[in-house]
């Protein structure tokens, strides 16, 4: 009977451990399923569980860490399990019994315990979350004091990265709102013109403005000084509409530039000069599009107050935005 009732036990730990890893497993791919804007609008509708699960998408660190906890606890339940069972039926295990229990029953514990309900999460995320969520903040409070610790590592890294201007909140927005808008095109709501710009802005963001400009090296331009019919002839043989000036003297200090549409109705030269904005190297290239924009300049001056790195073109930026492939590319100087 005691046998009996031992072996009911590791058949009870298992199952709980397999229904441990399919929640877990699959409420992380339901999660990165969601839809922010949904989850807004129930939350602001009164649901309880839409205001939870909104909560842990602008706290993402929080889900993803009782996640990784309660998969591990998962794995160390059913792996118990295992060398438990394989004990009750050969009375004495070695590490041979031990790896081969586990060998066995690893297919079931993939099929039932992962592939399964990720599936089931993944076709219906909001279904599924919505009944899940109590159960997964208790084990939330559960594992706070084990989860807190990863989220302060996972800021940590954060802040010590290149991307630390980016947190996760904002990574996963970027990708749902990417995910809501392909729906959007799949359904006919939105152009290809709509799906494509929304794609462009997205991809620029978090690109520095250095990426995109023409280094001192490659600038083609001429002197403040030049005359009104140099100036049109230096266009013509180059092919450009708009002409970069340096300062007198100084010809790695481009600091001016003239159209050419606007030299070629102008009776003075130095009334259609403009001044360039000055872009910070660090800005990204949707900030200093929209400083070029604000401004109403066709060019920019990319420096800070130590050196000078090289031009950026307001059109080159736009273009960039319907060509998101070519975001990485430089480009063409003036």
């Amino acid at each position: 009977m005691e046998h009996l009732l031992k072996a009911i036990a590791a058949v009870v730990l298992f199952l709980v451990g397999l229904r441990l890893s399919a929640f877990f497993s699959g409420a992380e791919t339901g999660f990165y399923r969601l839809s922010l804007p949904r989850l807004s609008i129930d939350a602001r509708a009164g649901e309880k569980w839409a205001k939870q699960l909104l909560w842990f998408s602008k706290n993402p660190a929080y889900f993803v860490a009782t996640c990784l906890i309660g998969n591990n606890v998962a794995n160390y339940l059913t792996t118990a399990a295992i060398g438990w069972g394989a004990l009750i039926l050969f009375t004495e295990t070695t590490e041979q019994i031990d790896i081969a229990a586990t060998l066995l029953m690893s297919p079931i514990i993939f099929q039932f315990g992962e592939l399964l309900p990720k599936s089931v999460y993944y076709l219906t995320p909001v279904k599924r979350l919505q009944k899940d969520i109590r159960w997964f903040r208790y084990f939330f409070r559960a594992f706070i004091f084990l989860s807190y610790p990863l989220v302060l590592i996972t800021r940590l890294f954060e802040k010590l990265s290149a991307q630390k201007h980016q947190p996760a909140e904002i990574v996963l927005g970027r990708s749902r709102l990417v995910q809501l808008m392909q729906h959007g095109h799949e359904e006919g709501v939105l152009t290809d013109v709509q799906s494509r710009l929304t794609n462009g802005l997205l991809q620029l963001a978090p690109q520095v403005v250095t990426s995109s400009m023409t280094p001192v090296a490659r600038i083609l331009g001429m002197s403040e000084s030049a005359t009104r019919e140099e100036l049109l002839v230096f266009a013509k043989k180059i092919g450009i509409s708009g002409i970069i000036l340096h300062r007198d003297g100084q010809p790695d200090n481009w600091y001016y530039y003239s159209m050419v549409s606007e030299l070629l109705s102008a009776k003075r030269t130095k009334s259609v000069i403009r001044e360039m904005p000055v872009i910070n190297p660090k800005s990204s290239k949707l900030v200093a599009l929209h400083q070029l924009q604000c401004e109403q300049a066709t060019y920019g001056i990319v420096r800070n107050s130590e050196k000078i790195y090289g031009i950026v073109a307001r059109n080159g930026l736009i273009a960039q935005i319907f060509r998101p492939e070519m975001a990485e590319s430089p480009s063409r100087s003036a």
